[in-house]
């Protein structure tokens, strides 16, 4: 009804505007109705154009009431009105865009439905500004790897689709990878690119963990909160519960854990419902259409952005791995994202270009990854709510094996408020520290290690908090897929105490 009223209306009153300035008769607006067109205040003999418009006409185009016509009077235009939503309606909404993925109501779910529909209303309406940005993206890499389609609003909740948001445990990029995660991933890291900010590469390795994670649960609810707080943590919540659903581990899992399903599961539902609570986004954003180009040297990208006569911030945007701002020297090949309508000028202009876009100054950290300067002497660091033992050797410039050395830490297990004894450059540790060169191998699970041993012995016993993943990277020549084989396993779970056979 909408259509067949409102879009004729603003044609015959551009018709009408016209008709009455005589300046250009044969505009393009001076044609026929298109045929089937029914207007409330025209006869269904009469032809409108813009030479035969009669006064009657003019005087009801003029006069005619379309609030009336097209119900206009039942749409509320007050941003600020909040509709007032029952529990009954949420659930029966929730259950209509259930899918693949459990959508269960829960008074955790309803508090943030409450908190991003109302409380933070700024936020939702700008993550519907951005959404159309990166959900096509999110959408085909999905597809692609056989997952579902409602995985694409975990990134929300990580990162506020933000690809060079980073957090308080140093994780990055629109999923959130930690930095031994991503490269476990295939995601490189390094001085200059951060490929946990590139969105094809972060979502590709993010549906890749996701995928692995399902396969493990067989149960997307823990899939998801293992996404959030890691594997161990889970099964730890498992085995103090004794339970294997979400909800009912719930208590014992950590307490980021707990909110992070429960603001999936409302941020779902109020984008999917962002209309009847009256958010709407009039003015959303678009992916820029973008091709790559490959250089052979060093490119700074504000450089690149004046010779192409682009925005900055685009070209930022299309190129957010680059942590300053600048593609390093020494590259081969090297892909760079422009936006497609000036490949042609840059194909024209390539030699010239490219010899003025050469990187002529240093880097500036203003735009790096916020690396910490690491310390000097002998000094102390406070664990915080989140930090693991790997971020905080990295903080701090320092090796994984010493940080663990020098505070007879032997698990992975660290609490916030305890305070780890760091030796950083121009101190000595205690002389009878031992050392990363002659201290023995030994294997610790998603340490950050790269150390792995043979498997002198035929078997390994599982530990808490192991993953076949974990154990492969132990051993040499170990993958998780030979696990599998030489132990007939058919699934990815594991058991404490449980023996596989390595060889």
């Amino acid at each position: 009804m909408l259509i067949k009223y409102f879009i004729p209306f603003i044609f015959l009153f551009s018709v009408v505007n016209i008709a009455y300035s005589q300046e250009v008769l044969d505009s393009s607006y001076t044609v026929e109705m298109p045929e089937g067109y029914i207007l409330p205040w025209i006869e269904d003999d009469e032809v409108v154009t813009a030479l035969n418009i009669s006064e009657e006409a003019t005087e009801r185009v003029l006069n005619f009431d379309t609030t009336a016509a097209i119900g206009l009077e039942e749409i509320v235009y007050d941003r600020d009105f909040i509709p007032s939503v029952s529990d009954e309606l949420i659930k029966d909404r929730l259950s209509c865009i259930e899918n693949e993925i459990p959508l269960n109501y829960h008074e955790r779910v309803r508090l943030f439905i409450d908190f991003f529909s109302v409380r933070k209303r700024d936020f939702t309406l700008r993550i519907l500004q951005r959404k159309n940005i990166y959900f096509p993206l999110f959408e085909e890499k999905l597809k692609e790897h056989g997952l579902p389609d409602e995985l694409k609003y975990l990134s929300i909740i990580e990162s506020a689709l933000i690809p060079h948001a980073k957090s308080r445990a140093t994780a990055v990029g629109l999923w959130q990878f930690m930095s031994y995660t991503g490269k476990v991933y295939g995601l490189k890291q390094s001085y200059y690119v951060d490929e946990r900010m590139d969105p094809e590469k972060s979502t590709e390795a993010a549906c890749k963990y996701l995928k692995y994670l399902y396969e493990y649960y067989n149960d997307w609810e823990l899939a998801i909160a293992a996404y959030n707080c890691g594997p161990g943590n889970v099964n730890k919540a498992k085995r103090r519960t004794g339970k294997f659903h979400f909800w009912d581990i719930y208590e014992r899992l950590p307490r980021e854990t707990r909110s992070y399903l429960p603001q999936f599961v409302a941020m779902m539902y109020v984008l999917k419902y962002a209309e009847e609570h009256n958010l709407i986004q009039d003015k959303p954003f678009y992916e820029i259409p973008s091709e790559e180009i490959f250089v052979n040297q060093s490119v700074d990208l504000r450089k690149l952005a004046k010779e192409l006569n682009v925005c900055e911030d685009d070209l930022f945007l299309l190129n957010p791995k680059f942590k300053y701002k600048m593609v390093p020297e020494g590259v081969k090949n090297y892909p760079v994202k422009i936006p497609s309508a000036r490949v042609g000028m840059y194909l024209e202009n390539q030699k010239d270009i490219l010899a003025n876009v050469k990187v002529t100054t240093k880097p500036n950290p203003t735009y790096a990854s916020n690396r910490s300067t690491p310390k000097t002497g002998k000094y102390f660091y406070t664990v915080k709510r989140g930090d693991v033992l790997g971020t905080i050797a990295q903080r701090n410039g320092v090796r994984l094996s010493d940080l663990r050395n020098w505070n007879n830490i032997y698990s992975n297990k660290i609490y916030p408020g305890q305070k780890l004894v760091i030796y950083g450059k121009g101190s000595k540790p205690p002389a009878n520290s031992i050392t990363a060169s002659n201290a023995p191998a030994k294997p610790v699970l998603n340490s950050g290690s790269t150390t792995k041993v043979n498997p002198a012995g035929k078997f390994h016993t599982v530990k808490s908090g192991e993953t076949l993943w974990g154990i492969s990277q132990q051993y040499e020549g170990m993958t998780v897929e030979k696990i599998k084989k030489l132990n007939n396993l058919k699934s990815s779970k594991l058991k404490i105490g449980q023996k596989l056979k390595l060889g």
